[in-house]
């Protein structure tokens, strides 16, 4: 497949599958764990930097979170990058540097030698094509789209359900309505909250809160693209706030384009709460009784 579709924003879902399996066959978890000790430490630091939305570079995602970083200009972090790829751990092609997910796997940050980066300040987002997403409802485009790609953030698609309105296991407790649920084959569950910005005043925070007082692995709050400035001042936000672990989205249908403001990170809830811990054991009681 044609890595550069994401820079020429031609990424069909085809295109994210094939990229997907790809990097899972050419790069997976076991032998980057075995690789990123030939990395120095300097370099290291740009995976957390990656991961965390840190860098100023044009960058473009992929379904799955792979990434693909514009070095044009060989600014940090590809200096980094380019260590990173003759240890086996990134690709160079040509002015880009092709970052697979799995090096970008939580499972591998944290046992890494690196000190938690300060909050800073995201200045621009990832990129993802979404070529062929089409308009309509906004939750069954994307959610119909992540189904046909087949991989989403970091893991294989297992399970899709949209408009959750109940959840018997959860009675009194279900509070807001989950979008769009999906089960990863590697047993994590991510939630992602679609609120129409341009319609309310509200901005979605206490929606996501609940999202990850559910006990979800990862939550994500969707708007619909409006302006840069609005979503940079939305995600720098969030990561002042305790909701900080969620990650955020901006969709624009018409040019069918996603853009990743932040990552999610695993829902630290799970491990404050006793009852996000008893409540994430019943939602996915709830998930494995479909």
């Amino acid at each position: 497949m044609d890595l550069l579709c994401a820079e020429k924003l031609s990424c069909t879902p085809a295109d994210h599958r094939a990229e997907a399996e790809r990097a899972g066959e050419l790069y997976p978890l076991e032998k980057i764990l075995e690789k990123v000790v030939d990395v120095p430490g300097d370099a290291l630091k740009a995976l957390a930097s990656l991961r965390s939305n840190n860098i100023k570079n044009r960058a473009f995602s992929f379904l799955s979170g792979s990434l693909l970083i514009d070095c044009s200009s060989r600014a940090s972090p590809c200096p980094s990058l380019q260590a990173m790829a003759r240890a086996g751990l990134a690709e160079s092609l040509g002015d880009f540097y092709y970052v697979p997910y799995t090096a970008l796997s939580e499972r591998l940050l944290e046992y890494l030698p690196i000190e938690d980066e300060e909050t800073q300040q995201i200045k621009r987002p990832y990129v993802v094509s979404l070529s062929g997403i089409g308009g309509g409802d906004v939750v069954e485009a994307l959610s119909g789209y992540i189904s046909s790609a087949g991989y989403f953030l970091w893991g294989k698609v297992e399970k899709i359900l949209t408009k959750i309105s109940f959840i018997p296991q959860l009675i009194n407790k279900y509070n807001t309505q989950i979008d769009i649920l999906i089960k990863l084959e590697n047993k994590y569950i991510i939630g992602i909250k679609y609120l129409d910005i341009t319609r309310t005043v509200h901005m979605g925070f206490s929606a996501i809160n609940d999202y990850l007082r559910y006990g979800l692995d990862y939550a994500i709050l969707l708007h619909p693209h409006v302006n840069p400035r609005v979503h940079r001042s939305v995600a720098n936000r969030i990561g002042e706030l305790e909701i900080s672990p969620s990650g955020y989205m901006a969709l624009d249908l018409l040019n069918e384009t996603l853009y990743i403001y932040r990552f999610p990170k695993h829902n630290t809830y799970l491990s404050k709460y006793i009852s996000s811990h008893s409540q994430s054991m019943a939602l996915r009681s709830y998930i494995e009784s479909l």
